[in-house]
């Protein structure tokens, strides 16, 4: 008879990894989370199996009904035909290729066949992999932890059946999940890609291939960076970071604690662009005259334009004629001619003729000079070159609690904003000008007003006095105001940038009180397009607010008439609803508009209006109970918009502005008038108060829970975090009830529990009885939520007690807690009602299990061998023997999950440095330490177990492993007549565990200095690791 596929063994999977010694982490598992099935000729049962990732009602999951002997994929005997070579051209990542070596082939013939088949999970952890290619060959992969790698793309769009992906810490900038239907939990969080950003037309410009996720998908944390689906680019450099929304499939289902994002962080390396090397140089004037003890700063432009000279060296043919100081300043000391060259480095890129006159033709030389000088003005060179070489401006400000800052130069910022501190006084150069001239500024002080004119880096304000700085003027004179242009613009209190200013006229404030905060000049080529210049200045008596005007419309009344400026619209006292209202800025010189919307009974926040259109409802009898209004663009920058609401049973409310909300919700109360008016930006308006009640914030809900136990039946009811059920006692929850009580808002509390033999029921409610009573079933785990308004202001925390586990962590909003598949009564519950984003009740890690966890550790480590003889050594010989054997086995375990502690660590000496013992996770049932003893030579014979003298350590467990050792390499002398047990009390992890209440134990497995102990445990190693996990997990392997 042709043999039907039934099912597939799941789970030979061996994982590596590590438990860093500091933190929670299972890295290494090698439990399944799917229960093996069998492959018979007919049919077979198929057993219970649940998903950790996802519930059904029942314990089941569906049987696969496809016929796989007319695929050609699988051979009669349900093994897979084709070989898949583990070579760099399938799998060209050396960590996942030399792992999947390692572990995965089984036969260690350098094929995948059968292990395709058989492989369901993989845990790839922290192994520095950076492609995942040839994964896709596992076709029957339910669950992948590849985190902490360094992947920078993944490809899984082949894995039909992957539920569980977990990608977090990786270098994705994008991923795509779409084909993926099973799915039901992923984790993407902490990608961190490495760019470079190119400086292109004054923008960082990041052009990457490997970072362009979907414009559309992605939703940047960092305002300074844009997006166009291409390229990122800032105008300075700052952070990037972004949320990439993923795209899963429409048939995929993702459990509440499964994420829907990458959070991506960009380390951008910024290049400058080079800057080239100048070629030569073009003097202003080639040959000049000076007389003696004249100076003069030698001039020139760079050829190309924009080149630098990096080593600039001023040499002087004659010294005695003319000397040339290190910046190009010539000093004329004698009559003759000289020749001054400036290199760059040892290359020549120009020279100017100097003559200096003598002393007897000083008239004539002043003469020649003079008309050498006004030549050399006049000439279209010395215009073209003045103007190529720009002079620079730099500026220094003198800010409260800071003194003077840095200088900052061409259109940079000086001073601060965003820190409410003033500016007291400045100082502005203007430095590499060849033209005559001078920059002058003018302060405007408080209690001072304008005060004179200083120039070329005078101190203009004050300091020492605490007088803020209000407004400033600056102007050229010279040939520096026929060649150029100042710009400058002011950072104001409660204004903030005032618009550009040039040439001397007022930029700030006056007589509003108004601090200066910050200020950008530059200078502009006269001709050339400066900043746009806007209004810079603002003086109180000349600013007036605009009207702003609103029209309400009433029950049972219609449109009234508009009122402006804070008069009354509306009606008091005659408890008729406000039903809809527009607004509008009349008489106004600024930009922007006034924008508004309304709180509307059985609809809620409204999308804003503006310019009179209606907000609300006319003719549908509906209230509106609170409202929002703001100001746009200038209108924002220099007035505030104040507003109060009378509303039912509360009456007027405080005053409030700028896009609070006014008003109430919850309540059905409903608004019935309204005030609203503009004031100057800073300035006294009407004292603000409470405005706006929610219901939800006035208290919070009482949650009630009862618990109903076998052989006692309903406890009492408790609530708020008290226990109901019963620890320590072995009692079993049979059924819960649930209700919420004292509630403002509308809502309920649903509850659903998974049962014994039955799986997740269906939800009840409101004090509903969820499990059974009467049928010895007990439940085992339970999710809760809330609902309606409840739902949108509260969360509802609630942790399980299960037997064995003792108290699991917190779980809310519907999570799972307690166990399932492993047969673990629910004992106790808890329950509390908090506001939502309130700090969780406690821990909130591990509130569902659907394995038990156990921690092996291979004793030693690092720079400590442990015990040696006969070139055998504690710590080679646990990891390099012993471990792959027990990995072997713990990898066919379906109820229990161990982890293997990290194999490049110590224990013991992290415990030391206060990590180890002291850290690992609560979650972990048991630790078991693994060691060989040292003696006699060739005399000491013989394992043991040690535990704990003051803890329950002569447990099954303990006992078990001891027969264990006992079978294949024989009991230690001196526990002979004890089990094999040794009670201590002196070893350092035995004790930090202790403390922990996490089971500990010490297996010396035999004495290394005996080698017939050694040659027994080599020959027996399989037989005894199955022994140790069977032992420690109490499964029949």
């Amino acid at each position: 008879m042709k043999k039907k596929w039934i099912g597939l063994f799941l789970s030979l999977l061996l994982l590596t990894g590590s438990i860093a010694p500091n933190a929670y982490a299972v890295t290494q598992s090698s439990t399944s989370d799917e229960i093996k099935t069998e492959h018979t000729t007919e049919t077979s049962t198929q057993p219970m199996s649940e998903s950790t990732t996802h519930e059904s009602t029942d314990d089941s999951l569906p049987q696969d009904s496809a016929k796989e002997e007319d695929s050609g994929e699988y051979s009669e005997n349900n093994e897979i035909t084709e070989k898949i070579e583990i070579n760099k051209s399938n799998f060209p990542d050396d960590h996942f290729r030399n792992w999947l070596l390692e572990m995965i082939d089984t036969d260690k013939d350098g094929y995948l066949s059968n292990e395709l088949l058989e492989v369901t999970q993989l845990n790839l952890e922290g192994l520095q992999i950076q492609t995942l290619e040839g994964v896709n060959f596992f076709k029957h992969l339910t669950k992948i932890e590849v985190q902490n790698n360094e992947l920078k793309e993944l490809d899984v769009h082949e894995l039909k059946k992957l539920a569980y992906l977990d990608v977090s810490s990786n270098q994705l900038s994008k991923i795509d999940l779409s084909q993926n239907s099973e799915l039901t939990y992923f984790k993407g969080e902490n990608q961190t890609v490495t760019s470079i950003a190119n400086k292109m037309d004054n923008k960082w410009e990041i052009n990457d291939d490997t970072l362009k996720p979907e414009k559309e998908q992605t939703i940047l944390e960092t305002e300074k960076w844009q997006y166009d689906g291409s390229h990122f680019y800032s105008s300075e450099q700052t952070p990037l970071s972004y949320i990439y929304e993923v795209d899963f499939s429409d048939d995929a289902v993702l459990e509440e604690a499964a994420e829907k994002t990458l959070t991506v962080k960009v380390m951008i390396e910024y290049m400058e662009p080079e800057q080239k090397e100048a070629d030569s140089i073009v003097p202003d004037s080639s040959s000049i005259v000076l007389k003696k003890g004249e100076t003069k700063q030698l001039a020139y432009t760079n050829v190309p334009d924009g080149s630098i000279i990096s080593d600039p060296l001023w040499e002087s043919s004659n010294p005695s004629v003319v000397e040339v100081d290190e910046y190009g300043k010539v000093t004329a000391k004698e009559a003759g001619e000289a020749k001054v060259e400036l290199k760059n480095a040892e290359k020549v890129l120009g020279e100017f003729t100097i003559i200096v006159k003598a002393e007897k033709n000083e008239s004539q030389t002043k003469e020649t000079a003079q008309t050498s000088d006004e030549t050399t003005d006049r000439s279209p060179i010395y215009r073209r070159s003045a103007l190529a070489a720009t002079p620079t401006i730099t500026y220094q400000t003198h800010v409260q609690d800071i003194g003077w800052q840095t200088p900052t130069a061409n259109g940079e910022v000086a001073g601060t904003t965003g820190q409410k501190k003033r500016i007291e006084a400045i100082r502005i150069q203007v430095n590499n000008s060849s033209l005559n001239g001078d920059i002058e500024y003018s302060s405007h002080i408080q209690e001072q007003g304008w005060q004179s004119y200083v120039r070329n880096g005078g101190n203009s304000g004050t300091t020492g006095n605490s007088l803020r700085m209000e407004a400033i003027r600056i102007r050229l004179t010279g040939q520096l105001s026929q060649y150029y242009d100042i710009y400058y613009r002011v950072h104001s209190a409660e204004f903030g940038w005032l618009g550009w200013a040039k040439n001397g006229k007022d930029a700030g404030t006056s007589g509003f009180s108004y601090r200066m905060e910050a200020i950008q000049i530059q200078l502009v080529e006269k001709g050339k397009k400066g900043p746009l210049e806007s209004t810079a200045y603002y003086q109180r008596n000349s600013l007036i607010p605009p009207n702003i005007n609103y029209q309400t419309y009433i029950q049972n009344i219609g449109w009234q008439n508009p009122q402006s400026n804070g008069l009354t619209a509306g009606t008091v006292g005659e408890k008729l609803r406000l039903e809809a209202i527009r607004m509008n800025v009349t008489d106004s010189e600024f930009s922007g508009t006034v924008k508004y919307s309304s709180h509307i009974q059985d609809v809620g926040w409204q999308k804003e209006q503006e310019n009179n259109d209606i907000s609300g409802t006319n003719g549908q009898n509906k209230r509106i109970e609170a409202v929002k209004i703001r100001l746009t663009d200038d209108l924002n920058k220099f007035f505030d918009v104040y507003y109060r609401v009378h509303s039912a049973e509360f009456g007027w409310l405080g005053w409030t502005k700028n896009g609070s909300e006014a008003g109430s919700s919850g309540f059905s109360f409903q608004m019935e008038a309204i005030q609203v008016q503009l004031v100057v930006k800073g300035q006294n308006g009407p004292t603000t108060s409470i405005p706006y009640y929610e219901k939800n914030k006035l208290t919070v809900p009482t949650i009630n829970y009862q618990a109903h136990l076998r052989n006692i039946g309903w406890q009492s009811v408790q609530s708020s975090g008290n226990n109901a059920g019963l620890t320590g006692q072995s009692a079993r929850i049979e059924a819960l009830r649930i209700n919420v009580a004292n509630t403002p808002l509308p809502g309920a509390v649903e509850y659903t529990s998974h049962v014994q033999n039955i799986g997740w029921q269906n939800y009840s409610r409101n004090n509903e009885i969820s499990g059974t009573t009467g049928r010895a079933l007990h439940t085992e785990a339970v999710r809760i939520r809330l609902t309606g308004q409840l739902n949108r202001f509260y969360d509802i925390y609630y942790r399980v007690h299960s037997a064995r586990l003792g108290w699991l962590d917190w779980a809310k909003n519907d999570q799972y807690a307690g166990t399932s598949r492993l047969n673990l009564p629910m004992e106790a519950i808890q329950v509390i009602i908090v506001k939502k984003g309130a700090a969780a009740p406690g821990t909130t890690t591990n509130p569902y299990q659907t394995s038990i966890n156990h921690l092996f550790v291979m004793g030693h480590g690092v720079n400590d061998p442990g015990a040696s003889y006969n070139g055998v050594n504690e710590r080679d010989f646990t990891r390099g023997e012993l471990m792959p054997h027990l990995q072997r086995w713990a990898a066919r375990l379906t109820r229990n999950r161990i982890t293997f502690y990290n194999t490049a660590a110590d224990m013991y000496q992290d415990s030391q440095r206060m990590q180890g013992a002291y850290t690992i996770s609560s979650s972990f049932s048991s630790v078991s330490e693994f060691h060989l003893d040292s003696g006699v030579i060739g005399v000491s014979t013989g394992g043991h177990v040690i535990a704990h003298r003051n803890g329950n350590s002569l447990t099954a467990q303990n006992y078990a492993i001891a027969n264990v050792i006992r079978n294949y390499v024989g009991l230690w002398g001196s526990v002979q007549n004890t089990g094999g047990i040794n009670l201590r009390a002196d070893l350092l992890n035995m004790n930090v565990l202790q403390s922990r209440g996490i089971p500990y134990r010490l297996a010396e497995l035999g004495f290394i200095t005996n080698t017939n102990d050694v040659a027994n445990i080599r020959n027996n190693i399989d037989m005894i690791a199955k022994g140790i996990v069977e032992s420690v997990t109490g499964e029949n392997l």
